[in-house]
């Protein structure tokens, strides 16, 4: 089957909801995320506020989708973090929740730096609970995480070369 093919029944399948700061949610069978627009401002992390960044398309993610298990499974060898309670990210990537944001670095080139959080950790975040933290709502804020071990990790996606690099996985305390 033709990428061309390929990405086009994926993006068929695509639904897409735009909720603050122009965030749009994405979710294809196997992933849910949210697509972060390059003027998401977050004032607590200044490297997201990045003058070279773009907002990811969702053909762009789809692409990153499509090649994320093949690549991470290569990418992974030392399954650094990934032992006894924290999981083996490439076996489990349908349970994490995904956000994408866009940078370019100094050659010019497009890259997506990805987070991937823990479903039932992420999900938990619920406006009507009595202790709701917008921070800590996956589809408004950018997440970073200093603990969890696997639950919670990030990599950076080359569109143009495809290349999966700078994998980082949180550590255990």
């Amino acid at each position: 089957m033709s990428r061309f093919l390929l990405i086009s029944i994926l993006w068929a399948m695509f639904s897409n909801s735009v909720i603050g700061q122009s965030i749009k949610i994405v979710e294809g069978e196997k992933f849910l995320g949210a697509i972060f627009p390059s003027s998401y401002k977050n004032t607590s992390y200044d490297w997201l506020n990045d003058n070279k960044r773009f907002t990811p398309t969702n053909e762009e993610v789809l692409l990153f989708e499509n090649n994320l298990h093949y690549k991470l499974k290569k990418v992974n060898k030392n399954r650094l973090n990934q032992k006894g309670k924290c999981p083996i990210i490439h076996n489990n990537l349908q349970k994490y929740i995904r956000q994408y944001s866009g940078f370019i670095d100094d050659s010019g080139k497009k890259y997506l730096l990805i987070n991937f959080l823990w479903s039932s950790s992420a999900l938990h975040e619920n406006p009507s609970e009595e202790y709701y933290n917008e921070l800590g709502d996956w589809k408004k804020h950018w997440q970073v995480w200093f603990d969890g071990c696997s639950h919670f990790w990030n990599v950076k996606y080359y569109l143009d070369s495809e290349v999966l690099f700078d994998l980082q996985i949180n550590g255990s305390a």
